[in-house]
């Protein structure tokens, strides 16, 4: 009986072992897979750029001159960015009292976005960057939703990410 009691205790402990490198090995396959993400880096000239907002008017980085403005990339099929609206939208008065403007930037088409817009009854403004748009994305170097860009009143970028601590410590900044 203790005989078999100390094999499987032993191959117990190999198949723990097996399922550690199993998934070391995973890990490092996906970190090999993952694409490097560059961002916008702090202090370079944010790229210009020329869309529409939601009515049709023509909007560009020099609409937003001697201001600062956060882009905040967005779309209609992003779980996580309609999950986030509600508090975007309390967000957006505060942070404009506090001198920044919060601009929502939508990847899909007008039609879409206007759908969008309308079912979540969205009063931030917001611009639309078809996904056909590649210059400006690959300008923005958007690798995803949510993802924000801070522009300040020089037009150099602040800061640029995906949501999480630097966005919070932004955020924390505006609304102090």
């Amino acid at each position: 009986m203790n005989t078999i009691l100390i094999i499987n205790v032993i191959l117990l402990w190999v198949v723990v072992l097996f399922n550690l490198l199993l998934t070391l090995a995973a890990v490092r396959r996906l970190n090999r897979m993952l694409p490097n993400i560059e961002l916008l880096q702090a202090g370079t000239h944010a790229p210009n750029f020329e869309v529409e907002r939601l009515d049709g008017e023509k909007v560009s980085l020099a609409t937003f001159a001697q201001q600062k403005v956060a882009l905040m990339f967005v779309a209609p099929t992003c779980s996580h960015c309609i999950e986030k609206l509600p508090e975007w939208e309390a967000l957006g008065p505060k942070m404009k009292q506090k001198g920044v403007d919060l601009v929502l930037v939508s990847l899909a088409d007008t039609e879409a976005t206007r759908a969008f817009a309308k079912e979540y009854s969205i009063q931030l403004p917001v611009l639309t960057v078809p996904s056909g748009d590649s210059a400006f994305i690959t300008d923005y170097k958007v690798m995803g939703t949510p993802q924000y860009c801070v522009i300040n009143e020089q037009g150099k970028v602040q800061a640029a990410g995906f949501l999480g601590k630097e966005w919070d410590q932004l955020v924390e900044g505006w609304i102090k």
